[in-house]
């Protein structure tokens, strides 16, 4: 009976010292993979690229380097739209924009865009789906800071996620040269 005791002992030593060092081994673990993701953006990337997705890269990447991770740009990307040396941020979406119509195979005249660095509030307003209110509003935040991507419209007050979907094709943040 004392051996058996003592055999019950050692394995209930032996299963708790186990299920410690699993815990251990499992947080070290998981330190290292939260270490390992602090140097990793998570970034989508849609639009007129050639495989759109969610694409892993490491901090200090900019826009060019999601736009090659995603197979470059399509010929009916709009270069106006998108600044390359643009700096990622984790969990950031971009879209890039079309030159011509997506919904017109046959589309040869380009679609007619405003910038949003540039473009006067009557001008802003003519675009479908920005109101006056919301044009102004834009001219008033570019006061304080410059777009360096289409998704920064979302930080103007009065301007979520519907709208900048509804206005994305029709806007630039660059002039021709």
């Amino acid at each position: 009976m004392k051996t058996i005791l003592i055999i019950v002992g050692i394995t209930l030593v032996c299963l708790i010292g186990f299920g410690t060092i699993g815990k251990i081994t499992d947080s070290i673990t998981e330190t290292s993979n939260s270490l390992v993701d602090k140097n990793i953006l998570t970034l989508t990337i849609t639009g007129n690229v050639k495989k759109p997705g969610t694409y892993r890269l490491e901090m200090g990447k900019v826009l060019i380097d999601l736009i090659e991770a995603a197979g470059g740009t399509t010929s009916n990307a709009d270069p106006l739209a998108f600044d390359v040396s643009y700096a990622l941020e984790n969990k950031q979406e971009f879209y890039i924009a079309p030159l011509y119509d997506n919904s017109s195979a046959c589309a040869t005249e380009p679609i007619v865009k405003c910038n949003l660095n540039s473009a006067s509030a009557d001008d802003l307003n003519a675009i479908s789906g920005l109101t006056k209110s919301a044009a102004n509003a834009v001219v008033s935040y570019r006061a304080n800071a410059s777009f360096g991507a289409l998704e920064e419209i979302m930080d103007v007050p009065g301007i979520g996620k519907a709208t900048y979907i509804s206005v994305r094709d029709r806007l630039t943040i660059k002039d021709p040269d």
